[in-house]
């Protein structure tokens, strides 16, 4: 699936106020993998609450630290 990065963030959102927060997440973590900082806070909150694991929470800042060290 592909998209703008602000589209993946806004189907995370509204997947969230639907009561789907996994595949919110999925959303959020996709964007946030693209470099987008506001998703990232996203998926650092679905972390602290327990939404996503330690694995799936790590590979955005993976990501976006390999990123900044280029």
């Amino acid at each position: 699936m592909k998209g703008s990065i602000e589209a993946r963030n806004n189907l995370g959102c509204l997947e969230g106020k639907a009561g789907n927060h996994h595949r919110a997440m999925k959303h959020f973590v996709m964007a946030a993998k693209a470099g987008d900082d506001l998703s990232l806070e996203n998926v650092k909150k679905g972390f602290m609450k327990g939404v996503i694991s330690k694995d799936v929470y790590a590979k955005p800042h993976e990501h976006t630290t390999s990123e900044k060290m280029k």
